[in-house]
């Protein structure tokens, strides 16, 4: 634990060098972690993170069990939350959207208008515009969430879930730019985010295998910061079947290298990882030199330049 707080610590401040002129100002972009484990109940929030630009919480990026809880507990301000990215849809990502949006409702003085992207369906999974219908539409299980606390209103946009589709941007506006790109995630459709808002750079890399790490590369190319789930360690030890669906600490070394990001952040943590982080970071540091840290619930990022740079 000593190591864990100490290597977050050392994170922070490389990210972010103490001055008398930083203290006063607020990032240009932060992020909050609202959860940082998943998908077994062991003390941590399911996937979830808050970004916030120029000190105002703007962006959720998946919205896993616990979510609701975290977001009270932070006392974070919702109400120029209107941009939901979700990585795939499974219920350590996905559970508390609808708990999201009854918190961001019930704080609302006037309508919402929510811009929502996630992957196409496939196989057992349906694409985004569905799942987010059969929650909150016309039909759906919480049809009342529409119109409970403030009108809502949601425009959803499936992005493309094969390999070789092109990295897109689905954002531009006021120096916000969100891009994505494929990746995958065994049977599970899934996508990663890029956020880039004046100069400062964060990469989300969702849940993902070995198999999509040059489309990671890409999209994570000299990025501030990459926050990479780590569900494993390396082969043989864990389970072979979860090698098909995340990406071990070596692979992740050589993913962060070959982007050339400046730091990473280690999310979606399982107590079997945990317990050998030293080994974690040591695979990792075969390939990359920068900072890297494990994240908690309620961990505060600073990315980039400041505000008022």
């Amino acid at each position: 634990m000593k190591t864990l707080l100490l290597g977050i610590t050392l994170f922070v401040s490389a990210l972010f060098p103490t001055c008398a002129r930083c203290a006063a100002a607020n990032p240009a972009l932060e992020v909050v972690v609202l959860g940082s484990g998943g998908p077994r109940p062991f003390g941590r929030g399911g996937s979830s993170f808050i970004v916030l630009l120029d000190g105002t919480p703007r962006i959720l990026v998946d919205a896993g069990p616990g979510a609701f809880l975290r977001i009270g507990e932070l006392g974070l301000d919702l109400d120029n939350v209107d941009t939901v990215l979700l990585t795939h849809l499974h219920i350590d990502h996905s559970g508390d959207l609808a708990a999201f949006f009854n918190a961001r409702a019930l704080s609302a003085d006037g309508p919402i208008v929510y811009r929502i992207f996630g992957p196409d369906g496939a196989g057992q999974f349906p694409k985004t515009s569905r799942f987010v219908d059969l929650l909150v539409g016309q039909g759906g299980a919480f049809e009342y969430q529409k119109t409970f606390g403030a009108d809502e209103s949601f425009t959803v946009r499936d992005l493309p879930i094969a390999l070789d589709s092109p990295r897109s941007k689905i954002v531009d506006e006021k120096g916000l730019v969100v891009e994505e790109i494929a990746t995958h995630h065994g049977d599970c459709p899934s996508v990663a985010y890029r956020i880039s808002y004046k100069n400062a750079v964060v990469v989300f890399s969702g849940d993902m295998d070995a198999s999509a790490l040059p489309n990671l590369a890409q999209l994570a190319k000299s990025a501030d910061l990459l926050i990479f789930n780590c569900a494993v360690l390396d082969p043989p030890a864990s389970p072979s079947q979860l090698y098909d669906l995340h990406t071990p600490p070596k692979k992740i070394g050589e993913a962060a290298r070959d982007s050339g990001v400046k730091s990473l952040l280690l999310s979606h943590l399982a107590p079997d990882v945990l317990s050998r982080d030293d080994a974690v970071r040591k695979s990792i540091r075969a390939s990359y030199a920068g900072p890297v840290a494990f994240a908690s619930d309620k961990l505060r990022v600073p990315v980039g330049r400041q505000a008022t740079e």
